[in-house]
């Protein structure tokens, strides 16, 4: 029997067309996505799947997901080369609603704040691939959650899922807006503050005074740390540079402060 795809005129998957993919949700796609999807229990909204550019193990994993998927469309070559953003498609392709986490009393991302809490605050970050990359040492670290401030990158690029290896569907992930709001929190829940400051006299590795949770703040790529956050109370680190360069990329800055 022949399969009926669904055109590219159907608005069933029209999201997938569109130049930006609907708020909440990304777009994963490729047989290592769709293997994690499955293994996180993704919510996946709708999922397309090209017969025609498929194998035996990507017919296995198209059939799995279609299982999963809220819903499930064939579509031809055609039409998966409109939806793809690579250069070589890979037949399978899914919207995903990302999860939603909070930060309350006490608790942040689904788990309680203690003494050992480790957190991150990204401020400015401006580059999807940056954003994905934090989110994924976030997540190898162990530290509670990924903090952010003034956000110019879209958590919804598919470049965030990407970079971060699709941890950014289970690291939790909070967009406080404004620094104020994020300080706010922080200072109820008793953290400990500290801002990455290039120059600055106290070595990253010293430890902050007390027993209490610790916030890591990094800035933007251009810019820095914003000046709203240098007026909270706070204690400035910085990394030792040994070399010629006097920066980090800002994901590699955070994995040294994070493993520290």
């Amino acid at each position: 029997m022949a399969v009926a795809f669904v055109s590219a005129r159907d608005p069933r998957i029209s999201p997938f067309l569109a130049p930006r993919t609907p708020p909440g949700t990304v777009l994963a796609e490729g047989a290592w996505a769709h293997r994690h999807l499955l293994d996180v229990g993704a919510n996946i909204e709708t999922f397309l799947f090209c017969p025609e550019l498929l194998g035996g193990p990507g017919s296995q994993l198209a059939q799995a997901a279609s299982r999963h998927a809220r819903s499930a469309y064939p579509v031809s070559a055609r039409t998966f080369a409109r939806v793809s953003r690579r250069t070589r498609g890979s037949g399978l392709a899914s919207l995903v609603r990302l999860p939603v986490w909070r930060a309350g009393h006490g608790v942040i991302g689904g788990r309680a704040v203690h003494d050992g809490t480790v957190v991150l605050i990204a401020d400015g970050i401006e580059y999807a691939t940056n954003l994905g990359a934090l989110i994924r040492v976030v997540d190898a670290s162990g530290a509670q959650a990924l903090l952010l401030t003034n956000r110019q990158a879209r958590i919804e690029h598919p470049d965030v899922f990407t970079a971060s290896r699709g941890t950014v569907l289970t690291t939790p992930l909070i967009d406080f807006g404004e620094p104020r709001t994020a300080a706010a929190w922080l200072v109820r829940e008793g953290f400990v503050v500290r801002l990455a400051l290039p120059g600055a006299s106290r070595d990253f590795r010293d430890r902050p005074r007390g027993d209490r949770p610790t916030a890591f703040v990094v800035g933007s790529e251009g810019r820095g740390v914003s000046a709203q956050w240098r007026s909270v109370p706070h204690e400035a680190v910085s990394i030792p540079m040994y070399g010629r360069a006097d920066s980090l990329n800002v994901a590699v800055a955070a994995g040294v402060l994070l493993f520290g």
